[in-house]
């Protein structure tokens, strides 16, 4: 969505005219490691994340931001969860 502010500011003023309920997600990941932020990269066969940047999959130096259950949360879920996150289509 950074590529195409633009675009994001008007798909906003239609919802805003628009529709009465809508969700922007964003991914806004973070490396403590090597200081990447940007999106962190999920393996699918082991269901972990990692840095795109220096490969770090320690959890406990990554943060990674995305809306489960309707609320953006940082914390890691469940392998049924995150399977469900890998999942996901991207539409913008």
């Amino acid at each position: 969505m950074n590529k195409n502010i633009e675009a994001v500011e008007d798909i906003i003023n239609f919802i805003y005219h628009n529709v009465q309920y809508a969700e922007v997600n964003t991914k806004s990941d973070l490396c403590y490691k090597c200081g990447f932020n940007g999106e962190m990269q999920l393996d699918k066969e082991s269901l972990t994340w990692h840095c795109p940047s220096c490969g770090n999959d320690d959890e406990s130096e990554l943060q990674v931001m995305r809306r489960t259950c309707g609320y953006i949360g940082s914390s890691y879920w469940n392998k049924g969860r995150t399977a469900e996150i890998g999942d996901r289509v991207l539409h913008l």
